[in-house]
């Protein structure tokens, strides 16, 4: 072997090592002195037989200082809230009420959230119940009906709530893009390291590596912003200090449809303008709520679906910072309601109870009361409670527990 060829293999094998070396010191920088940016990555599920890790409480704290500050409690039965046997005692009315974080609670404490308020009324009523909270963040139809399969069911419950959040539509489509089937068909898991059925070495080592993590978020993402936008109207985003997330929602035609859903996680809020997009992504959704429903159907199981609005159907000032960075304008008031509409219709067509707060909301809201976090964008106690109101004043509700109990004045 000639000395060449030596320092040749040297010079490899000492450029390898450096670069070991620099991920080495990169990885330990970010896993010691870089939190999650994203303060929901708590709130979301990481095994399949509980929401949560039973009996370990969850520190919930926005990423803006001072928003939000809470500690949810975790059940042995790994959901928030005050303890409940697995089995359903005989006497009991056990309602399951399921949905993402805005059912969880996030940034309201335990006895402020929607199950909880639902639950208050209830008892307030002389009616021994308990609603159970089966929030977990960024969940939505396909990972429900699975976790119906799964958890729900075993909890015996006489009535499931669905708390459709307008994001779940992304969510369906972003999750099932991630669902590991077997061979039957039926879905295994959600597995984040995979995308269409395939494992990439790629998002391993995002979802493994904080290091990768941060260069993913900050730099690849970056760059596939750039070749959507151009580097032109990349680079004028910047200069007025917009998201390019934001520019490329309202970029116009020249986005394809799975650029706009690869981005968009509010599209269903996006009105008649994307009407099309929406009808089509809805067919996905559709499909797993008409499981939940045929599921539970087969048990005998009730079943309501809700929906409820994001702030910018409020007012103006409500989400008013956060909202910016989806491009919705601020400061304004939207009243293209087509998401409550086609969930309405929906529900009609396939004969399932529905519940839309919306109305309730704006009826009911009061001026100088704040509903929603400025930046966040999730609701306060008060638009928690809101909701709850508007689920529990509503014909529907009363109807379907007054075949439970008769003898009952919910009124």
């Amino acid at each position: 072997m000639s000395n060449k060829f030596k320092k040749f293999i040297f010079s490899i094998g000492m450029f390898l090592i450096v670069v070991l070396m620099l991920f080495i010191i990169g990885e330990v920088f970010f896993r010691i002195f870089r939190g999650s940016p994203n303060p929901l990555i708590k709130t979301t599920q990481k095994q399949k037989q509980f929401l949560f890790e039973p009996k370990k409480d969850i520190h919930g704290v926005s990423s803006v200082e001072g928003e939000y500050d809470y500690i949810a409690h975790i059940n042995s039965l790994g959901y928030r809230g005050a303890e409940v046997s697995s089995a359903r005692p005989k006497d009991v009315l056990r309602v399951i009420a399921v949905g993402d974080s805005f059912t969880f609670g996030v940034g309201a404490d335990d006895n402020e959230t929607i199950p909880y308020n639902i639950e208050s009324y209830l008892r307030s009523k002389s009616v021994k119940a308990e609603v159970i909270n089966a929030g977990v963040g960024h969940s939505s139809p396909i990972m429900q009906y699975v976790n119906l399969k799964n958890i729900f069911i075993n909890q015996e419950p006489n009535l499931v709530i669905l708390l459709f959040d307008l994001t779940d539509l992304w969510d369906d489509w972003h999750s099932e893009r991630m669902a590991v089937y077997d061979k039957a068909g039926e879905i295994v898991r959600f597995d984040p390291t995979f995308v269409d059925g395939k494992r990439s070495f790629w998002l391993t080592a995002v979802n493994y590596s904080a290091f990768c993590k941060y260069i993913n978020d900050k730099i690849v993402r970056s760059f596939k912003k750039m070749k959507h936008l151009g580097l032109k109207n990349y680079s004028q985003a910047i200069k007025e200090k917009k998201r390019a997330k934001a520019a490329i929602i309202n970029s116009g035609e020249n986005i394809s449809d799975e650029t706009v859903l690869e981005y968009d996680g509010l599209l269903m809020m996006r009105g008649r303008d994307k009407k099309d997009l929406i009808d089509k992504q809805f067919v996905r959704t559709a499909k797993y709520i008409l499981s939940i429903r045929d599921l539970l159907a087969e048990k005998g199981v009730p079943f309501i679906l809700v929906s409820y609005p994001h702030g910018i159907y409020v007012a103006g000032d409500e989400w008013k910072d956060g909202r910016v960075t989806w491009g919705f304008e601020a400061g304004k008031t939207y009243d293209d309601y087509y998401a409550f509409e086609l969930l309405a219709n929906f529900a009609n067509e396939n004969k399932i109870n529905f519940i839309n707060t919306l109305p309730y909301f704006l009826e009911n809201k009061k001026e100088g009361v704040k509903y929603f976090f400025d930046f966040d964008g999730h609701m306060m106690p008060a638009g928690y409670k809101m909701v709850a109101d508007g689920v529990i004043n509503n014909n529907v509700f009363k109807g379907v527990i007054k075949r439970f109990m008769p003898y009952i004045d919910l009124e």
